[in-house]
């Protein structure tokens, strides 16, 4: 399972994203758990944003490990949005020292004008690809007149943050009920979906053709020279469906695009037969579902993008060919059918 790197030294942030996080196919690792914790880099930023996707970037540098990495700010209304980008560098000494010292700064504004908003950006940087993804949010709140010391999330000046639709502080309501308001947990949302979408098991649904003319198979050799695992195998015509397409319109379409040929479905051979592979950006299942069909137009025009040559073999033939993974499996377990089905309508 690939690691995910909560890069704070925040316990309060680790412990909100973890339980945000929690039901994603990574394993969760937080800076305390390595065996090597690298010095904090500057934050020389001069927006959220930056700062965010700096910290995200030197993480997955330094450990090798997807990161993920925030910067937060209070921003106060009637201070003109201070302390906003330096709030977490703003006063010294503990969450309640610094809680009290920001009360003083706003002894002389009367509650009515005490409107503030939490702001956050999140970076999620992936070294190996040189991909950074970022997602900002905010909440509008009040500040109280008085620290609220009561509540399991006592840091941050979540003391003193009092959101009117909760009628609570942040500091009074649990992990669960901030991450479901908080500004945090608008931005986290989305860097889920993005992480889910990028690392999360894809399915792909993969009908191909056994296309026979005189009892022979029509088989391409893969152009592929970015993967070179797959350059040069062959295989047969076929791809994944897309969005609105029904499983027998997609073959069609498949099969004219690789081969030129245009063909009618006879019969589906059997499956869907599943095969599953791990790739360096996550695991991918594929249903290959097996159609014999016949050219019923067009005429041989093969793909120079995805085809180096075809060829007309026999079935025996082109079990003896490299192929796809699965693949040879797939031909022994539709021999019987395939050798009917050819034979009934005199392919």
């Amino acid at each position: 399972m690939r690691k995910l790197l909560i890069a704070t030294t925040n316990e309060g942030k680790v412990k909100e994203m973890k339980q945000f996080l929690n039901d994603l196919p990574f394993e969760l690792i937080a800076l305390h758990d390595l065996d090597v914790i690298p010095m904090p880099p500057e934050e020389t930023g001069e927006t959220l944003e930056q700062n965010a996707m700096l910290k995200a970037r030197y993480y997955a540098t330094e450990t090798g490990m997807l990161a993920i990495a925030d910067d937060g700010g209070l921003f106060i209304d009637a201070l003109d949005g201070w302390p906003g980008i330096k709030s977490a560098r703003s006063f010294t000494g503990g969450q309640a020292a610094q809680d009290e010292k920001m009360l003083q700064a706003l002894r002389d504004i009367p509650e009515e004008n005490r409107s503030a908003s939490f702001q956050i950006s999140i970076a999620v940087h992936d070294s190996g690809e040189e991909t950074t993804f970022t997602s900002s949010a905010m909440l509008q709140g009040e500040i109280t007149l008085s620290r609220v010391a009561h509540g399991d999330l006592q840091w941050g000046y979540n003391s003193i943050f009092y959101v009117p639709e909760l009628q609570k502080t942040y500091g009074e309501m649990t992990i669960v009920e901030k991450n479901a308001i908080s500004h945090r947990g608008k931005a986290l949302i989305k860097v889920k979906r993005y992480l889910q979408n990028q690392f999360r098991g894809k399915h792909f649904v993969v009908p191909i053709a056994f296309i026979v003319q005189d009892g022979l198979l029509l088989i391409n050799k893969r152009n592929d020279p970015h993967n070179p695992h797959y350059h040069g195998i062959w295989e047969f015509p076929g791809g994944g469906v897309e969005m609105g397409e029904t499983v027998e319109e997609s073959l069609v379409k498949e099969c004219r695009e690789e081969t030129g040929y245009d063909v009618a479905i006879v019969e589906q051979l059997s499956g869907p037969f599943v095969k599953s592979f791990t790739y360096d950006t996550g695991d991918c299942q594929f249903y290959i579902v097996p159609y014999v069909c016949k050219i019923v137009g067009g005429s041989l025009n093969p793909s120079q993008d995805e085809v180096l040559e075809t060829s007309w073999k026999s079935f025996d033939d082109v079990l003896t060919l490299q192929k796809f993974p699965g693949d040879t499996e797939i031909m022994e377990c539709v021999r019987s059918k395939f050798k009917k089905i050819v034979s009934e309508h005199s392919l």
